[in-house]
């Protein structure tokens, strides 16, 4: 029976209409449908809406204003030069028109505007969204009932706010009317600090299908390759369908959905727009990209259903009543707004002539300035929810939905759920309010995606624990050192000890002490110091870290390497008593590298000193959105590397000249320089950990606390086991003969040699070469024996002849008993 009532209420609302008073003359320009706009306009559902509109205004007894809309019988082209001759057609009949009234087309309504306000006659759109229309420069009779798209970005923003979003990207279309609104998001968020626009990036639909090879900055593939370096995880886009549709399927191919990712569009108004897929992708691919996208659209019908507008209807009635209409045009609730603002606005203007036969009567103040003023300033209730304007731009509300993609064995379902509505106050100002529908959102894992990856700082300090232990042990070696040094001073006459060169060895402890001291200064931080004057005293014990271990080093291993190298240079010369080396050239030699590394870091601190920084590192969780990040101090300077480059090659020169020294003389013995085999020792200790302690220090430079154990335990074992090569021995010594009574061995020099394995078979015939030798030693004897027996008898034979003459002997004495031994030719003469 609804018809019925339907029929009856048409009869009631004839009836009161006579009684009206005032007939206003509207024009009312439709298009046909245009699919490159974003809606659906069903100019039958509109006309409908009008009829129905008016109708229930003329029910009400307080409203004495009546619009007539006059109208072509068939809706014009969407064609900018048709619609602009037919609204100066319609200007110029009688009676004439007060305002227009208009659906239309983007093309065919930007005529309309701008052809409108050379004659500064009112203009009112229900269903054109575009920012474009926002310039009041350029269109300043226009008003607008349905919110425009600009008006998107305070939901979005509220929604950004919602689930702590900061840090996102924007993709438009590379369009004015969709640039426009990216900028006066940027422009909305600028009044916060915490908000992060990693990337806003246009894309033409010229540039949709470039390669590799030929991009430029609005590519499509361009776009999404710093949205995959940038790591950008929530993602605004302002663009059409058609442009959505190529989006979501470059967005299948990078995988950019899904449980890390949220996309956050304008909505479309025509159903079901993800069909007219012109893309190199399937419906299926796009959907699954597509599915779990937010959108925010303006609202269908007002959020508080039962309040009342001025045609006595609720936005509840009205969508029972849009039921038995049928109409599906999403824009009839803006359509209805539109007529209740113009019959409020002219039931204000009751003193206006209304002679509208009179061709001149539209063109008075009353029906133009001032109704555009009254529009303006307009504060009713519509079946959209509060109507009131922004100079001529409707504060509307926004929903904001979710589309949902529901996958079958049969078919696929794609569902639009309304989550929130973003609701105009008092103020002017939004606020968030959830839909009446009370959906939840639907997430992918387990919760909201991240905005980004969720990094945790935390300060990598030295603990308090670590710090202690490092620094007992180090308590621990400098007692140690300043025990041998006290040892050396009490022995220095003692005779083993002075033959090793105290004073060298002084050297040597005090290069360990400074080495030790090192280790105390490179696990202080500003932790430790405080906050006040901590910046100063770090930078000062940034330099003092470097200069203390230098120096000590230089010290200590210029004291080893000048006593090795007094090894070698006696070791070259046999003679050892001609080739004494003094204390004194040690000394120099010591100085000389001392004031080398003086120089070195002198220039250092002068031209690039060292300063305290903060530095990061990352280290990732179980949680790939989860990134905790080390902030640690590191003493730099602007060329760091070039310094330590230079002290390396200097310091590493050094090593290597004095590991070759200590490898000739690995073998030697010297009596006199007692503790030569423990000095080379503790060169070669120096070199291997100082290589060692570089090294692993390199591998844990990013973690703070390791590092300075390793360089700790490494620093600590050179110095400790060099102090004990070189003392422990004399303790020893000391300790067998404290008053050095045992008498002085002569310098003897050994060297020992490996012996190859045919030196030992040779070893094994020793014994049998060695009889043959000794038999041979014993048959030359006896030969000479006999020689001399014979000379012997011949001498006295001469002695005993009185008559004998001079006679000249020649005797043959054997220098040695050895085989080849040579036979020296001896001549006697007797007179």
């Amino acid at each position: 029976m609804w018809w019925y009532c339907f029929v009856y209420n048409h009869l009631i609302f004839s009836l009161i209409s006579l009684t009206k008073s005032k007939q206003i003359p509207l024009i009312g320009l439709f298009t046909r449908d245009n699919p490159e706009d974003n809606y659906i306009n069903n100019s039958s559902s509109s006309f409908l809406i009008f009829d129905y509109a008016i109708k229930h205004l003329k029910a009400i007894k307080t409203i004495h204003t009546e619009l007539v809309i006059q109208r072509y019988e068939q809706d014009i082209p969407c064609d900018m030069a048709i619609a602009t001759k037919m609204v100066f057609d319609m200007i110029h009949q009688t009676p004439k028109p007060l305002a227009i009234f208009s659906g239309s087309c983007r093309k065919v309504a930007s005529a309309i505007a701008e052809t409108a306000g050379v004659y500064n006659m009112t203009t009112v759109f229900y269903s054109e969204t575009s920012s474009l229309f926002a310039a009041r420069e350029k269109y300043p009779s226009l008003i607008r009932t349905v919110p425009g798209d600009s008006q998107h970005n305070i939901a979005r923003k509220l929604l950004l706010r919602q689930y702590n979003w900061r840090r996102y990207g924007i993709l438009y279309q590379y369009e004015r009317q969709y640039t426009m609104p990216v900028t006066r998001f940027n422009d909305l968020l600028q009044d916060e600090n915490d908000w992060e626009n990693a990337l806003s990036k246009g894309i033409s639909f010229n540039d949709l299908d470039e390669t590799q090879g030929n991009r430029t900055r609005n590519s499509l593939k361009e776009a999404f390759d710093e949205l995959q370096r940038n790591n950008i995880r929530i993602i605004l886009g302002n663009f059409n369908s058609t442009m959505a549709i190529r989006l979501f399927c470059e967005a299948y191919r990078y995988q950019l959905f899904g449980s890390r990712f949220q996309w956050i569009i304008v909505g479309y108004y025509e159903p079901e727009w993800w069909l007219n897929n012109p893309g190199p992708c399937n419906t299926s691919e796009v959907l699954t990209a597509l599915n779990g996208t937010l959108q925010t659209r303006v609202a269908r019908l007002g959020y508080h259903v039962n309040t009342r507008t001025m045609a006595d209807l609720t936005p509840d009635q009205f969508k029972f009543d849009l039921s038995m209409l049928k109409t599906s045009d999403y824009f009839v609730g803006y359509a209805f707004d539109a007529i209740l603002t113009l019959t409020s606005a002219f039931e204000q203007l009751k003193d206006c002539p209304n002679e509208f036969s009179n061709d001149s009567i539209w063109r008075q103040s009353c029906w133009r300035n001032e109704l555009i003023n009254i529009i303006k300033n307009t504060d009713i209730e519509g079946v959209t929810g509060r109507v009131h304007f922004n100079n001529g731009d409707r504060i509307g509300e926004i929903a904001i939905e979710q589309i949902l993609v529901f996958h079958s064995h049969k078919s696929t379902k794609v569902d639009t759920v309304q989550l929130y509505v973003a609701l105009p106050t008092n103020q002017s100002k939004y606020i968030l309010l959830p839909a009446r529908t009370q959906q939840n959102i639907t997430w992918h894992g387990n919760g909201s995606p991240h905005d980004r990856i969720t990094r945790i700082e935390l300060d990598q300090r030295i603990s308090i624990l670590t710090y202690t232990i490092m620094a007992i042990l180090s308590g621990i070696g400098i007692c140690l050192a300043i025990g041998f040094f006290t040892f050396n001073i009490i022995f220095r006459t003692h005779r083993f000890i002075r033959m090793s060169s105290s004073q060298i060895n002084n050297l040597i402890i005090a290069g360990c002490i400074l080495s030790y001291t090192s280790v105390l200064l490179m696990g202080i931080d500003s932790t430790l110091l405080g906050k006040r004057n901590s910046e100063l005293s770090m930078n000062f014990i940034c330099a003092a870290r470097v200069w203390i271990l230098s120096i000590g080093f230089t010290i200590s291993f210029g004291a080893i390497f000048s006593k090795t190298w007094r090894v070698h240079a006696i070791f070259t010369k046999v003679n050892a008593s001609k080739r004494a080396i003094k204390d004194y050239r040690l000394f120099i030699f010591v100085g000389v590298l001392f004031a080398i590394d003086i120089v070195l870091l002198a220039a250092w601190q002068i031209v690039d000193p060292l300063k305290i920084f903060k530095d990061i590192s990352q280290t990732q969780t179980k949680d790939e959105d989860v990134v905790i990040l080390w902030i640690y101090e590191e003493c730099r300077c602007n060329h760091r590397s070039i310094w330590i480059t230079m002290h390396s090659i200097y310091k590493g020169v050094l090593m290597v000249v004095g590991s070759r020294f200590a490898w000739a003389t690995r073998n030697v013995r010297i009596t006199a320089l007692n503790d030569s085999a423990y000095v080379g020792m503790s060169l070669y200790n120096v070199v291997l950990l100082s290589i060692t302690t570089a090294v692993v220090g390199y591998f844990l430079r990013d973690q703070h606390e390791r590092s300075y154990i390793v360089t700790s335990i490494f620093i600590l074992l050179c110095v400790t086991i060099t102090l004990c090569l070189v003392f422990v021995p004399k303790v020893r010594e000391v300790a067998k003969d404290p008053r050095s009574i045992a008498k002085p061995q002569r310098a003897v020099i050994s060297n020992v040699k490996r012996v190859s394995l045919q030196e030992k078979r040779h070893d094994k015939q020793q014994p049998l070469v060695s009889i043959q030798h000794t038999a041979n030693q014993n048959r030359m004897l006896r030969l000479n024996a006999a020689m001399c027996d014979l000379l012997i008898n011949k001498l006295l034979s001469a002695i005993n002849d009185s008559s004998h003459e001079g006679y000249r002997y020649e005797i043959f004495m054997p220098v040695s008993t050895s085989n080849t031994d040579e036979i020296t030719h001896t001549s006697y003469r007797f007179d």
